[in-house]
């Protein structure tokens, strides 16, 4: 995979932000953290309300 010089150069001065940068260049692996992100989340949640 080729990274563009420009982006590179706006990625090292903070004027991209990492998973927006990530999406691009790994869109299926960024979908699968996303869902685990959220998976993970609701079952905080679930654990929460019973434990409330």
């Amino acid at each position: 995979m080729e990274i563009e010089l420009q982006q590179a150069i706006h990625f090292i001065h903070d004027r991209i932000e990492k998973d927006a940068w990530l999406e691009e260049y790994f869109p299926k692996q960024m979908e699968v953290y996303h869902q685990a992100i959220e998976q993970t989340r609701e079952q905080i949640l679930g654990q929460l309300n019973v434990t409330l």
